[in-house]
């Protein structure tokens, strides 16, 4: 299991879906898939979540979508027994320029 650290970006990332009345449950099933760091864990991720890695400036990260319907993603990279929380939204509030 891995230990969650939240960045202060990502903590801004949420606390601008709640203004916005998103409802976080979603959010929390795959940050809690994502910490159980097991092999069904990681099959579902991929499976029902489009988990992949990310390249370019994001090297070293992975993302997958939040919710099925809509387009919300989660960012987050695995460091030893921590699993770090960077950045959810949507791709234009997350790799818009």
């Amino acid at each position: 299991m891995l230990r969650p650290n939240f960045t202060a970006r990502f903590q801004k990332d949420v606390k601008r879906l709640e203004q916005k009345h998103v409802q976080l449950g979603p959010l929390r099933d795959v940050v809690n898939l994502i910490v159980q760091d097991t092999p069904e864990a990681t099959l579902e991720l991929k499976r029902r979540h489009g988990m992949h890695k990310l390249q370019g400036s994001w090297q070293g990260s992975l993302e997958c979508h939040v919710a099925n319907a809509g387009d919300w993603l989660l960012i987050w990279a695995v460091a030893g027994e921590q699993a770090y929380f960077q950045r959810t939204g949507s791709h234009d509030e997350l790799f818009r320029n």
